[in-house]
This record gives C-alpha cells, structure tokens and sequence, in this order.
C-alpha cells in the first residue's frame, strides 16, 4: 500500500513501500564478502586477548551469586558483569561445544556477524535516501557507505577480535533501524516495530553501553523526525515497541531489579576534565589510527621479521610503491564535508545522523571511564558513514562523488595494509600478543596454575574449556603489603611448592610492580623463585614466565 514520507525536507511523497532487488542484494553481498575476506586475512596475527574472551567466563569460572538467576530446577547466568551480559555467552556455548575454542571458532562467529551488519547497512542507507535522492543515487550511495564500512580499519579490527565487544551492538543497532525504519514507511507492517525494538532491548541486555546509541537514536528521531514519530505513537504502537524492548532486556531488566540499579550505580558517573584527551581518541579512531602500538607492536628493539606469508609479501610490495599509509583522512573528510551545508542540509537522514553523534558521543565522554579507547568511539560507527552517504548522494556532478568515495576507499584500504604490514613483521602487542598461542601449548592441565598478573585467566580458560587449575593471585600483589587474609592466601600457595606460577616478564605486567610484590613477599616468608621457562612472541620478545617456589637454602 501506498504511504506518506517527508524524509527529504519540506516536500511530501507518497511512494510505493520500499522493494529490495537483486542488484541491492549483489552490492550488499559483495561489500559484505569483502568486509569477512579482509576479516578472514587478520584472524591469525593474534592470541585471544582476555576482554575478548569475556563472554566465557559464566562457561568455566564460577558467576558471582548477584549475576544468576535460579529457574526451574536450574541456574542460568544473565550477565558476565554489571554492564555486560551473557547474549554473547548464549550464542556461543553450543559453537564451543560442537567446534572447540581455536582462535577461528572464537573470531569466526562474530566476523560473519559483522559482515551481517554491513549487509543490512547498505540497506539502511540505500532506503533512507531513495525518498529524497532517487533509487539510482541512493542505490550508488549505498553501495559506497557499505564499502566504506567494510573497509574501515578500526571498525574491522574490532569486529574481527571483538573485544569491546561490539560486533553484535553494531548488527543489533544498524537491524533495529533498518526494521523500525521499514515500519515508518508502512505502518501496516507492526512486525517490523516490534522486531526493530526487540533489536534494541538485546542490544540493551548485551552491553548497556547501548544507552549512548539509545540516548542518540531518540535525540535524533524526536528533533529531526517529529512529525513521523507522532503519526506513530498510538497506543498500539507503543504497547508493541515497549514490549518488544522489554521482551529483549529482559535477564538485564530482572538483574538490575535484584541487584537495586547494579548498572547505573556502579557505572554512571560523570566525568569533564577528560574531555580534550577523549576528542583526540575520536579523531584517531576515525582516521583509523588508533589501534597502532595497541593492536600491532610499535616495538623497535628488535629486528622485524620478514613478512612469512603471502599476504605480508604483497602488503609490503604495496608499501614499498605508496609509502607508510597509518591514517585515512576522514576526520578531516568529515569536517570538509560538515562544510557542504547547503547542499545536503535538507536530506534529514544526514541531520539525523549529526544529532545521534553529537548526543551519542556527548553521553560517552562525560562517562567516567569511557570514550577513551576505540572500542567505545567505534560505538558510534556506521552513522558517520551515513552521513558521509548523505553528502556524497547530494553532489550533483556524479563523477565528482564517485572519485571521492574511491579516494575515501583506498585510503582505507591503504591503511588496513598497513595494520598487516604492521602484523606481520612486528607482530601483535599487548593483551593480544601472540605468545599467548605458544604458552596455551604448555600448560599442564593437571597441575595448579597461580597467576600473578590481569590479562590471561579468561583466555587461558576459554583456550582449554575450563580444564585448568587456575588461581588468581592478582588481588594480593597489587599493593605493597597486603592485608591479612591476603596474606594467608599467597602463604598458602608459596607452601604449594608443586604448584606452577604464570605471570608476565617484569616490564610487560598489566598492573605494574605485581612481580616485585611477589618477589619481596616469597623473600621474606622463606621462599626463592626458580625459573622454568621464558615464553616468547613470535619476534622473539619474552612475554610470559612459568617459574615455581622452593623454600631458601
């Protein structure tokens, strides 16, 4: 049936509910094939860092009481913590269980998710700008945001090592406006509100950091979109949006109902004095630099490696013809097309997408803790990409927005060259160092495992599906002196001089001084360390030390 819409200005159009054919299902696949090939290239470079295996650790480590509900004979785990809970964790059990937990079941899964999310965006795109610009400009301008997405380093990184995580609060948040936008055009169709909602409410339930995108969608749909938001609030329509978001954050709703507001409690809390360090993340996240000695060594007391595969060849053979390519240029593309005004000022998908940034980001930096790091920045991510859409379907000369989305392209792809280059001869750093791959080969699963430092517990487990004697040691290093019962707990397991102990070489600790703590405590009640073995990275970088206790001579 024929409706009304006024996505494109001041002037109305009825137009036939929007059809999908053959050819936008071509361009989709195709931006989502090369989104899960790019994927698919950088799932070996690196170990499985511990927040990426977050979502296992209600699979193999006991769940705090507050984070579990009992249930017909049976209890069932609804959050990991506070703020995130266990979709990811449902979704993955039965994968582990059928395929193992190699890196490839870890990262597969939520690669073909986000190469789910670049499909429905090119229709998402394709759909709120045929209204105003076409189905032939929208078509093309579609297809040039889906690509740019696919492409993007950091919003590939972070959906092919997931440790946000943000794959599925991505897929969550660009289906639910597709669906509730496919409901504005035809009222007829309340599946589609209540699908899109339910969308929203897992989004909420999987991470509530989907409040920023929350807080920006209503922002966005109230300022730019009133007129078709109250045609729709019936009382039918809300009962079904409501329930439907209800339905979905649902275990979030009934956790934080236990535990007397847990989420906002104990995340809330505002923070300013951040806020110019918190906008030059922003800028480096979009412009795809951020991940850069974080994800990639910058290390240079070393040799780098040749590149070992073919990938790492032609990367650097490309290298070599343009040069070091570590930054897109889009945050300045960006501002450069802000300055467009008068030309896409009246397509109000593109002012929608300015007012969910702005309050969007606005929630993140003044969150204490948050808006820091390029797992939250990408959070906002793909709306700067439908902006950018919006811009370049407003052009008028074709060729001129067709030149500027290839250069847009290749500086992308340029980039993500050299995150591989960067991969392949220096390796991965940090959490997600490749020494992890080396030392899951050497533990012993029939022997006690105490770790001293953050960053190898969950992994660790995930790894060896909870087969592990891991202890925690952590907690009782981190101050000079610990407490009493602290105290008892590390004489305890110095007293276990069977017992294997796993932490990272001095230098390397997550939490800093944790091994000089270990040392003086040992000391002191009698005991000498006796090194067994060194684990390095593949660029031969020491990482890791297994080492035991023996009482001094």
């Amino acid at each position: 049936m024929p409706y009304t819409v006024t996505l494109s200005g001041q002037n109305s159009h009825t137009i036939q509910p929007l059809k999908t054919d053959f050819t936008s299902y071509l361009a989709a696949g195709l931006s989502s094939i090369l989104f899960i090939l790019l994927s698919l290239s950088l799932i070996p470079y690196a170990g499985i860092q511990e927040d990426e295996a977050l979502f296992s650790i209600p699979l193999y480590q006991p769940a705090a009481r507050e984070f579990r509900v009992r249930m017909f004979h049976h209890t069932f785990p609804i959050m990991v913590m506070t703020y995130v809970g266990t979709l990811k964790t449902l979704l993955y059990r039965p994968l582990i269980q059928w395929f193992g937990s190699s890196l490839w079941t870890v990262r597969l899964p939520v690669v073909l998710v986000g190469g789910a999310t670049v499909f429905v965006f090119y229709h998402l795109t394709r759909d709120v700008l045929t209204p105003s610009r076409g189905a032939t400009h929208a078509a093309l301008a579609a297809l040039a945001a889906a690509l740019l997405l696919a492409t993007d380093p950091v919003f590939l990184l972070t959906n092919t090592f997931d440790w946000g995580p943000v794959a599925l609060e991505h897929a969550l948040l660009v289906t639910g406006c597709f669906l509730v936008f496919r409901f504005a055009t035809d009222q007829s169709q309340i599946r589609f509100l209540a699908a899109g909602f339910g969308c929203f409410g897992l989004a909420m339930w999987n991470k509530a950091l989907f409040g920023w995108a929350l807080s920006g969608l209503t922002a966005g749909a109230l300022t730019v979109f009133w007129t078709e938001v109250k045609q729709c609030l019936t009382w039918r329509n809300v009962k079904v949006a409501g329930g439907a978001f209800l339905a979905g954050a649902l275990p979030f709703v009934i956790y934080n109902i236990h535990a007397s507001s847990a989420t906002v409690r104990e995340n809330a809390h505002l923070e300013t004095d951040r806020m110019p360090a918190k906008w030059l993340q922003l800028e480096r996240a979009a412009d795809g630099s951020s991940l850069f000695g974080y994800m990639t060594s910058e290390d240079s007391d070393r040799p780098l490696k040749p590149p070992p595969t073919w990938r790492g060849r032609l990367a650097q053979w490309i290298y070599q013809r343009v040069g070091e390519r570590r930054e897109t240029g889009f945050f300045y593309v960006f501002g450069g097309m802000l300055a467009l005004a008068p030309l896409w000022w009246r397509v109000r998908a593109a002012r929608f997408s300015l007012v969910f940034l702005v309050v969007a980001w606005s929630m993140m930096a003044l969150t204490k803790n948050a808006g820091a790091s390029a797992h939250h920045d990408i959070l906002l991510w793909p709306f700067p990409l439908l902006f950018a859409a919006c811009v370049l379907a407003c052009i008028p000369w074709r060729w001129v927005a067709g030149l500027a989305a290839a250069a847009m392209l290749l500086m992308n792809l340029l980039v993500v060259n050299q995150y591989i280059l960067q991969f392949e001869r220096a390796g991965a750093t940090g959490g997600f160092t490749d020494a992890t791959i080396a030392l899951n080969r050497l533990l012993p699963e029939d022997q006690t495992i105490y770790v001293t430092d953050w960053g190898m517990n969950a992994t660790l487990q995930l790894t060896h599906q909870g087969r592990l004697h891991l202890f925690s040691a952590q907690a009782a290093l981190m101050g000079d002196a610990p407490n009493p019962d602290q105290e008892a707990q590390l004489r305890t397991m110095l007293a276990d001089t069977s017992a294997i102990w796993l932490g990272h070489v001095t230098g390397r600790e997550a939490f800093e001084g944790v091994n000089a703590h270990l040392e003086q405590f040992a000391s002191k009640a009698g005991y000498q360390r006796e090194l067994l073995r060194t684990v390095t990275d593949s660029n031969g970088r020491p990482v890791y030390e297994l080492f035991r206790f023996r009482p001094s001579a």
